[in-house]
């Protein structure tokens, strides 16, 4: 597999996303290999996915997205511009960009409820599956405004974006290269991408699409996920979600890719054989 590609796409006036694409050339994708196209978390850039994403991408062609406004997208300068919907209509304008033909997502808690509501519009005929871990449920959430405030300002510096990290959404204590790259995601987010999670986009109801979910689905908790607690994803995500198969991740945080990136790999791999299988 070649070396990951950073590839611009413009679904919008004022909107750039970026993705780090694994794989052969796009002319060539139009295969019966799967791709595995990955979602980030609130805070983070593809990125997040590294240590995975260089493990799936020996096998499968792979799409690591920068929502907009993170990493090295650029979104509107518009509070409203950052709802789950308009995460997913960058994510499909990607996809057709591609020509893929046959794809999972795999989403990381907020790219996880991107993924239930792209998965539950009905509108990817290539769609094959979904990977959701630790996935903001479909349900809304709406925070105390003293809360709200805190995470609002969770990144507004490298104290307090390591302090996240390392308190909030990990168990393995990341440093040196690992820590700065997750701080440094952190930063880098624009203030509407920032503001837009914490004061609308976890408040969004999703249930009827997610409800509406046909496709096979893989829920993949953390046993040490103080953020999405693996009783919340029971009863808020996988009982949301017709036929979706649950498995949980031993001594992980909320961030498995960094704190246990082989055996969440592994999982992934599984998913796709058990979906080609069908």
């Amino acid at each position: 597999m070649s070396l990951p590609e950073s590839v611009l796409f413009h679904p919008e006036p004022e909107t750039t996303i970026h993705a780090l694409v694994s794989g052969p050339p796009t002319s060539a994708w139009q295969t019966t290999r799967t791709t595995v196209i990955f979602l980030h978390y609130w805070g983070g850039s593809s990125e997040t996915w590294s240590q995975v994403n260089s493990q799936i991408s020996q096998q499968h062609p792979t799409v690591a997205i920068d929502f907009r406004g993170w990493g090295k997208s650029v979104g509107p300068p518009h509070p409203d511009a950052y709802s789950m919907s308009r995460l997913a209509s960058d994510v499909k304008h990607v996809i057709a960009s591609l020509k893929l033909q046959q794809y999972i997502i795999v989403g990381l808690s907020m790219g996880a409820k991107v993924a239930q509501l792209l998965a539950g519009e009905g509108e990817l005929p290539g769609l094959k599956g979904i990977v959701l871990v630790s996935p903001a449920p479909p349900t809304p959430l709406s925070l105390p405004p003293e809360m709200r405030d805190q995470q609002v300002h969770a990144y507004d510096d490298a104290a307090s974006a390591s302090f996240v990290a390392l308190n909030v959404l990990t168990a393995s204590s990341p440093s040196g290269t690992a820590l700065e790259f997750l701080v440094s995601d952190m930063l880098r987010g624009n203030e509407w991408a920032k503001k837009a999670w914490p004061t609308y986009g976890m408040g969004e109801d999703l249930t009827t699409a997610t409800r509406s979910i046909r496709c096979p689905v893989l829920v993949v908790a953390a046993s040490k996920d103080i953020v999405e607690p693996l009783e919340r994803v029971e009863n808020e995500v996988c009982q949301n979600i017709q036929g979706a198969r649950l498995e949980v991740l031993e001594g992980s945080g909320h961030l498995s890719p960094i704190d246990c990136p082989s055996d969440l790999s592994e999982h992934i791999c599984q998913f796709i054989h058990q979906v080609h299988g069908k």
